[in-house]
């Protein structure tokens, strides 16, 4: 695995200031991680909120690496749909942009996410 892609749930936790969220990516930091997040997920994060918290959000979206989505990764997203029908589309696209990426995916979402799943990390549940 070549870096590491965020889930939606552990930027926002990080925005609402939730303590777990903050050591995740002060551990990625110490270790000099680049850390990505797809297209699909910064959506997420951007998607509710009043326009000071939208502004602040983009402004820490800001300082990762974005994966746009492509044809590539929307084919595995698909796949992946077949695979599991209840995988929502968004979880379906930011499995397959860290999968096609080779990135380790941290979230907390263990339920379309098992913490067991290759490539997968869970470093908090709520």
């Amino acid at each position: 695995m070549s870096g590491y892609s965020l889930d939606a749930n552990i930027m926002i936790d990080a925005l609402l200031g939730y303590r777990p969220a903050h050591r995740e990516l002060s551990r990625l930091a110490s270790i000099g991680a680049k850390i990505w997040i797809s297209r699909m997920a910064w959506i997420e994060t951007l998607s509710k909120g009043s326009e000071t918290a939208v502004r602040e959000a983009e402004q820490f979206l800001s300082g990762f690496a974005l994966d746009e989505l492509d044809d590539e990764i929307a084919r595995r997203a698909a796949a992946l749909r077949r695979e599991r029908p209840r995988l929502k589309s968004p979880d379906a696209i930011i499995l397959a942009t860290s999968q096609i990426r080779g990135r380790v995916l941290i979230t907390r979402n263990t339920q379309d996410f098992p913490a067991n799943m290759p490539g997968i990390r869970v470093p908090y549940t709520l």
